[in-house]
């Protein structure tokens, strides 16, 4: 069914109204975030919207990040132990407010745990998982609508209280299921051992009578998925038609050059080279010494480039990448 949102929401539209609205947030154990930019289809990305989800009082804050400026109060409940955040794909929203030198500490992102919780789903977006999840149809048309312009449309507003809001439903199930998937982890050996082989007998007998079909349609899939790509990249035209849309965009392959790690960061250059410098280690060491997290695109080499293919269907039971 197609949703409306529920909760109440409150502007804040200027410095003041800001510091005012964190002082309420302070001993809130949950929140949601979510954030609205512009420019970034063209490299130009700015935080324009930023949506607090309280459910404990069922309303939403629409901090307009155009009338306040840097969100810089916020700083202090986001980089708190509590409240807890929720946040779907918070890889973006952490990076909207790295531009403002602010962490986001407690996050739970309901991406992750849908990936982790429910591998089953064809894609993870916020859309899919709320329609296939949850029952409700959200509509995404004014996700690419510009939100640098105010005042803000009616549908606008909606779209923006409305993620907030279905992002904490939706963290409610994720969250629920994986309460479920960890009672009784505190047996002894022989007992989980009992228990792991009930439940790989369990999803054995359930997947058996399906099993030979789905493993085709899953071969089938992934040589449709190479065929498409391999027809655009010998000429064919991008698609964009009843069956959804495909297109081909270029990809950097990128190493980490050591030597452009002992040039730019040799005060922790010998912590990370051995004979490949390991991403992840570099990350690590990185955010010990309080670097951005972009803080790695300045030793990057580009190896090379690699044709992807974005492929998604209109029925959300289908793939999208």
């Amino acid at each position: 069914m197609s949703v409306k949102p529920a909760f109440d929401f409150d502007w804040v539209s200027n410095s003041d109204e800001l510091e005012q609205a964190v002082a309420t947030l302070v001993n809130e154990p949950l929140l949601s975030i979510d954030t609205e930019t512009s420019g970034w289809q063209t490299g130009n990305e700015q935080l324009c919207l930023i949506q607090i989800g309280v459910p404990s009082s069922k309303r939403v804050l629409l901090v307009d990040v155009l009338g306040t400026g840097a969100p810089k109060a916020l700083g202090p409940i986001l980089s708190a132990a509590t409240p807890l955040i929720v946040a779907h794909n918070a890889s973006f929203e952490e990076r909207q407010f790295a531009r403002y030198d602010m962490k986001v500490k407690g996050v739970r992102d309901t991406l992750a745990m849908s990936r982790e919780l429910r591998p089953d789903l064809p894609n993870h977006t916020l859309r899919t998982c709320c329609k296939l999840l949850l029952g409700l149809e959200l509509s995404k048309e004014e996700q690419t609508s510009d939100w640098s312009v105010r005042p803000l449309s009616n549908r606008q507003v909606d779209y923006a209280r409305l993620d907030a809001e279905v992002a904490l439903t939706l963290y409610d199930y994720l969250a629920g299921l994986e309460e479920r998937a960890s009672r009784e982890l505190d047996l002894g050996v022989p007992e989980l051992i009992a228990e792991f082989s009930s439940v790989s007998r369990t999803k054995f007998d359930l997947m058996a009578p399906i099993a030979h079909e789905y493993a085709f349609l899953q071969a089938r899939e992934a040589k449709l998925r190479e065929a498409i790509r391999q027809k655009m990249i010998e000429g064919a035209e991008p698609y964009d038609g009843p069956f959804g849309k495909a297109a081909l965009s270029k990809v950097k392959r990128t190493e980490i050059s050591p030597q452009r790690v002992r040039e730019v960061f040799p005060e922790f250059a010998l912590e990370v080279i051995q004979e490949h410098v390991d991403r992840k280690r570099f990350d690590s060491v990185a955010r010990e010494r309080g670097l951005p997290k972009n803080a790695i695109e300045a030793v990057l080499d580009t190896i090379g480039f690699y044709e992807r293919l974005s492929l998604s269907l209109k029925d959300e039971t289908g793939v999208t990448d």
